[in-house]
């Protein structure tokens, strides 16, 4: 949404740019497009960027798109209570994206946080909804907007890792070092209009509602809302363009505990904020 939301208010052609959007079809396969050269710019799960320098690849995060982890459980049978900790998900099966993906990841995390054997059903995007309607899974880890989809059909959100991991690196811009060595001028008009796209979205939330709407027509408008407002206030539709470090060093050592990365030293040098505006 903040790329989209800088794209068609006009921040990226206010700094010369025209951005062209190809989707890749998962975050690794982001980066993969980055390194190929089929990309300029990446959009996905940033620490892919420190699992590609730890296999020789020079790949750089310059700009956060998502901060914090924009995933809530959703269920439908009214029974099933609120998860107010990893071990109340004994007995229940999770549906999430397919692994690597983070929702894979941090729900596998979760369930080992409790001592449990993680018990997920794997499925892809827009699929996850219908795995409550037949039963495969008593929760479903969900995006915006079909979270508030799922809530207007009857469904209940029984946990958040937006609140879990309020300050955690999910979505970045990866860049190679090449691009940054070669175009700076390139990473430096990309990350300020980001950077002023997401400054001006929290100023001005009721903007972004009816773009929201407007960008997203297929999507009943108080859901498109309800998802908008839910983002904005949850922090993951973040407000700077900044990475923080904190979220990095979450994310990093979320791929070390799976087993991704090897340390927490493949995270170091890969994060530049050095392309975000001083103010």
């Amino acid at each position: 949404m903040p790329l989209y939301y800088a794209d068609e208010r006009g921040f990226f052609s206010k700094h010369g740019l025209e951005v062209r959007f190809v989707t890749s079809g998962g975050d690794e396969k982001s980066v993969a497009a980055v390194i190929a050269g089929a990309a300029d710019f990446g959009v996905g799960d940033p620490t892919f960027a420190a699992i590609a320098r730890q296999q020789g690849q020079d790949v750089r995060v310059i700009g956060s798109v998502v901060n914090g982890v924009p995933f809530w459980g959703v269920a439908k049978n009214p029974s099933i209570p609120l998860i107010a900790e990893p071990e109340d998900l004994e007995g229940y099966t999770v549906g999430t994206f397919p692994r690597p993906s983070t929702a894979y990841t941090l729900q596998t995390q979760m369930f080992r946080e409790a001592g449990l054997t993680p018990s997920i059903r794997e499925a892809p995007f827009g699929s996850l909804l219908p795995l409550l309607e037949s039963g495969a899974a008593d929760i479903v880890l969900e995006l915006e907007p079909n979270v508030s989809t799922a809530v207007d059909q009857g469904g209940h959100v029984v946990y958040s890792l937006a609140e879990r991991y309020p300050n955690f690196a999910i979505t970045g811009v990866t860049v190679r070092a090449s691009t940054l060595r070669d175009r700076p001028d390139i990473a430096r008009r990309f990350i300020a209009a980001l950077d002023e796209a997401e400054r001006v979205a929290h100023a001005n939330p009721d903007d972004v509602v009816s773009f929201a709407k407007q960008r997203f027509p297929t999507v009943a408008p108080a859901i498109a809302e309800a998802a908008i407002r839910r983002m904005l206030s949850s922090g993951v539709f973040p407000a700077t363009a900044r990475v923080s470090e904190t979220g990095w060093l979450q994310a990093i050592q979320l791929r070390v505990d799976m087993g991704d990365l090897e340390s927490t030293a493949a995270g170091g040098g890969v994060v530049e904020n050095r392309y975000i505006p001083q103010r």
